[in-house]
């Protein structure tokens, strides 16, 4: 097996660091203590702190196994792998759940982490335009792709939001969003 790299091992560490202290407790010091680096051997492979944030929050979203379906996946199969995962994922790894609402909450406070965040959000929608263009390609117009898209991104969000806060509601937070998936492909189509 590959031993991952000093960055991936500060990225690592960055998503711990906020799921157990949240956005404050992610200081340099703090950081290269977990990673069990210097923090100059942190500032050589991350410019900012919040460079160490998006690289978790990338880890996070582009590393789903559901942002590049196999070409022949059905639309439906997709959009329920989608949720299963998204499920699966704060169900596995709580401290990846709570670096992520970490994360958005020291971005709300960040104008340049914001923006940051705003482009990797664009990044998602625009995985999921290209997912939706190979995988139904006759189904929606370019603008009604974008928009689901957004949408797919936001309820997304939403049951992770979900998931984290309060997971006892499994069960209706699954119906949901087979419920988002019926309403975009009704079951048989």
């Amino acid at each position: 097996m590959a031993r991952a790299s000093k960055r991936d091992e500060i990225v690592a560490a960055a998503v711990r660091v906020l799921a157990r202290e949240g956005a404050a407790g992610l200081t340099a010091a703090g950081l290269a203590r977990e990673a069990g680096v210097s923090k100059a051997n942190v500032f050589h492979h991350f410019e900012t702190l919040n460079a160490v944030v998006l690289a978790a929050f990338e880890v996070f979203l582009l590393g789903m196994d559901t942002m590049a379906p196999e070409p022949g996946t059905g639309l439906r199969d997709w959009l329920l792998a989608l949720g299963a995962e998204t499920i699966a994922q704060m169900d596995e790894d709580p401290a990846l759940a709570g670096a992520y609402f970490a994360f958005a909450a020291r971005a709300q406070a960040d104008p340049d982490l914001r923006e940051r965040l705003a482009q990797l959000a664009q990044t998602v929608e625009d995985h999921f335009v290209a997912s939706l263009e190979m995988l139904a390609p006759d189904d929606f117009t370019a603008t009604e792709r974008r928009d689901l898209a957004a949408l797919i991104l936001m309820t997304g969000d939403g049951l992770a939001m979900h998931r984290q806060l309060f997971p006892e509601r499994g069960e209706s937070q699954a119906a949901g969003w087979r419920a988002f998936v019926d309403s975009i492909v009704p079951k048989g189509q």
